[in-house]
């Protein structure tokens, strides 16, 4: 993998040295991408980065969550960055393939990270995700969802009833997050 594109998955995990993230985190991610170029899922099925993007209406304080098949859970779509890719243009992609909806990047702002243990779900080959996290601000519409990828999807308002939903504490917590930011 190129060194500038190292440099460039740097620079998005480096925006949050002076934001409310965990510094573990941070760190986490940084010693990652000094220690392996093998960073995509092509190249390493283990460990890898990917990108959940979180659609969000703030007009309406609204976000649009899917059950995933996979994941068994409601989560935020997202996907597995590409090799050579950068996080934003995963987002860009993944938004297009999934919900059959084209976003330009000046709706994409990162918000989070997170690390991941997926090594328990068997419906998985992977072990551990780089996860960014991007809120993508759009019309409240009913997106055509990839009906492969989510056994439903659609919006909800940032309450007790939608936080009570996902089951992954991790994720559970920057979901709630969202309420200090829209």
């Amino acid at each position: 993998m190129k060194r500038n594109y190292i440099i460039e998955l740097k620079k998005e995990v480096l925006k949050f040295k002076k934001k409310n993230v965990d510094r573990k985190i941070i760190d986490e991610f940084l010693k990652k991408f000094s220690s392996t170029d093998k960073l995509t899922k092509e190249l390493n099925i283990d460990e890898h980065i990917c990108a959940f993007f979180v659609p969000v209406n703030k007009k309406t304080k609204s976000v649009y969550l899917a059950h995933h098949i996979k994941a068994d859970d409601w989560i935020p779509p997202g996907g597995h960055i590409k090799f050579g890719e950068h996080p934003i243009e995963t987002v860009i992609r993944e938004f297009q393939e999934e919900l059959n909806h084209k976003i330009s990047p000046n709706q994409i702002e990162l918000f989070n990270l997170s690390i991941k243990d997926v090594s328990n779900n068997p419906r998985s080959p992977c072990k551990l995700h780089f996860d960014f996290w991007y809120l993508v601000e759009v019309p409240k519409i009913n997106f055509n969802y990839l009906k492969k990828e989510f056994y439903n999807a659609y919006w909800h308002q940032l309450d007790e009833t939608t936080f009570n939903k996902i089951k992954t504490p991790q994720y559970n917590l920057i979901v709630r997050g969202l309420t200090k930011i829209l």
